[in-house]
């Protein structure tokens, strides 16, 4: 048989026992949020699928301080033809010409991964940053509205950041500007005589992705 004082030691310990049960338990689930909360977004990669929207285009895909105004219709130089056979292209951002008309291509992804990269297409049939978007399936746009051509090519990669305020602009837009061409897509591509492309050069990350 146990003592008094054994007992009473005994007593005295017990409500240890489930208050370092609490703590541990506490510290679990702190552990735990902090791994969750801290995990970054994955990256979307490979063959994505398009926003299929121009709403606030410029607001995911905003001018940068090295664009240089441009007007489309001055793009009587040199052309490039591709047939986009899917979408992504390869082109990661269009500038707007000026007062809103045509699209100038940016930001090319320098690369094809691997055969038939959808996001190698660009760079493969020779586009390049400052080339500006001349027709679409055979319709020329050098001087249409930026908002319908990046409707007509619907090639943003959709970003699940964007969706809530995209679907919110899409909303007050009324709607598309322009219903997306069908692949095969036709563009040619003109480039303008004296432009010197400022833009920046994307640098391939180890995750297989693109950086400016």
């Amino acid at each position: 048989a146990s003592s008094p004082r054994a007992s009473a030691m005994g007593a005295a310990r017990s409500p240890l026992a489930p208050l370092a049960l609490l703590g541990a338990l506490a510290l679990w689930l702190g552990l735990r949020a902090g791994f969750a909360g801290g995990r970054a977004p994955p990256r979307l990669r490979g063959e994505r699928l398009a926003a299929r929207v121009s709403a606030s285009y410029l607001e995911r895909q905003g001018p940068k301080d090295s664009d240089v105004p441009f007007a489309g219709t001055a793009a009587t130089g040199p052309e490039t033809a591709v047939d986009f056979k899917k979408r992504p292209f390869g082109i990661l951002r269009y500038q707007p010409g000026q007062g809103g008309k045509g699209a100038m291509a940016m930001e090319i992804i320098p690369t094809s991964r691997y055969p038939g990269d959808p996001q190698g297409q660009a760079f493969l049939a020779g586009v390049t940053g400052g080339s500006v978007v001349k027709s679409i399936a055979g319709v020329n746009v050098l001087n249409e509205d930026f908002g319908k051509i990046m409707d007509m090519l619907d090639d943003e990669v959709a970003d699940p950041r964007f969706s809530k305020s995209t679907a919110l602009a899409m909303e007050q837009q009324g709607g598309r500007l322009a219903e997306p061409a069908g692949t095969p897509i036709p563009v040619v591509f003109a480039t303008i005589p004296g432009y010197v492309y400022k833009g920046a050069e994307l640098k391939q990350d180890g995750q297989d992705g693109f950086a400016r």
